[in-house]
């Protein structure tokens, strides 16, 4: 397995690492009465305030969210869904154990994959999540371990020395600790080889879930541990990464195995989805428009990486998704109150939706600061 690199490619997406934390004293989310729930809230609040780095992160309210804006936070994994009384903070944050600098200063450095987030009252008390675009999920516990330290200086957990931090779910009893790596996988999905790997997994106490869901929307699967009691925080995350080799290589082989076979079928198949998302209202917040939306991604992002498309049409699709990702950054600019951002940002979209991305664009219509993605395999 070590001949096969873990960078981020046209199969691995991104990785996050998130805690589930609960209070002392308190009961369960799921027994709490609603003056509970609004006592926990003001604990946990009060607690982060009292900590300079972490009383810099944004405030999101989910009852004052918009479909369009909790979509986002679902897809980011932020938030959970059915949304249940839940406040959100979200914000960027560096890989040093400080975690320092200002939210409105890091969160345009860093892409919307590189969140330290942290949510109250959904099936825990508190959970805290880290995001990445890259596999270094060293870095990632470093940087969460550094809030997780932060906020437990504040508040005290529920915690047993025979057993570790104490969940609703017994499941996530132990560390609390869930390691997860984003992989786009649709070769395996297309040759019917999908259920076959993912239940190989389960014997490295490992799971894949499709991503939206509890079936695979778009072929996109989250890879993450099964245990959390009895294993300390490197073991999981080892036993994570381990895994990823293994399924870049099977995704691979299906991959060529499907280009033998049919490389202009599958060409053709590629081109028509580019179409199809071209014609789609990318802000139609219809849960099936959002469902035909990443199937479509999910093929054009298998074209991109297996050289299906031509460079015009590579080309598209990388100027397609930093449209996408200008909409979510202007969700969170909006959520922020940062209307100069947010302001920046309707400007450089509509940049991109006067033509920018279609068949009949040149680089010319798009202005020179326009931010170019990395590419499709990002």
């Amino acid at each position: 397995m070590n001949d096969v690199p873990i960078e981020p490619n046209d199969i691995v997406i991104s990785s996050r690492i998130r805690l589930a934390r609960n209070i002392a004293d308190f009961p369960f989310i799921s027994t709490c009465s609603d003056d509970q729930r609004l006592e926990i809230e003001s604990v946990v609040l009060k607690g982060i305030a009292n900590d300079q780095v972490l009383s810099d992160l944004t405030l999101l309210d989910s009852f004052e969210l918009n479909a369009l804006e909790r979509q986002f936070l679902m897809d980011l994994q932020l938030v959970s869904s059915p949304l249940q009384e839940t406040t959100e903070r979200v914000s960027g944050a560096s890989e040093t154990a400080d975690v320092g600098s200002s939210e409105s200063d890091v969160s345009r450095e860093l892409p919307w994959e590189e969140l330290a987030s942290y949510s109250i009252n959904e099936e825990d008390h508190l959970r805290i999540t880290v995001n990445r675009s890259d596999l270094n999920l060293q870095a990632a516990w470093r940087q969460i371990s550094a809030i997780d330290d932060r906020v437990e200086s504040q508040l005290t957990y529920a915690f047993s020395q025979q057993l570790g931090y104490l969940t609703a779910c017994p499941a996530n009893v132990g560390t609390g600790m869930r390691v997860s790596v984003l992989m786009h996988l649709p070769a395996l999905v297309m040759t019917g080889q999908v259920e076959k790997v993912m239940r190989s997994l389960q014997r490295l106490n490992v799971v894949a879930r499709g991503e939206f869901g509890d079936s695979a929307v778009g072929d996109f699967f989250r890879v993450s541990n099964q245990a959390t009691l009895g294993i300390d925080e490197d073991s999981l995350i080892e036993q994570v990464t381990a895994i990823v080799p293994r399924l870049i290589k099977y995704e691979r082989e299906a991959r060529r195995f499907l280009v033998e076979q049919n490389r202009e079928g599958l060409r053709r198949d590629v081109a028509d989805s580019l179409e199809k998302l071209c014609r789609l209202d990318l802000e139609d917040e219809d849960s099936e428009s959002h469902e035909h939306i990443m199937q479509c991604l999910s093929k054009i992002r298998m074209g991109v990486g297996m050289g299906l498309l031509e460079q015009a049409d590579a080309d598209r699709v990388n100027r397609l998704f930093a449209l996408v990702q200008l909409r979510d950054q202007l969700v969170v600019a909006i959520a922020r109150e940062d209307y100069r951002e947010a302001s920046e940002l309707r400007d450089r979209i509509a940049t991109l939706e006067k033509g920018g991305w279609r068949r009949d664009s040149t680089d010319s219509e798009m202005s020179r600061d326009e931010p170019q993605e990395e590419g499709g395999s990002q």
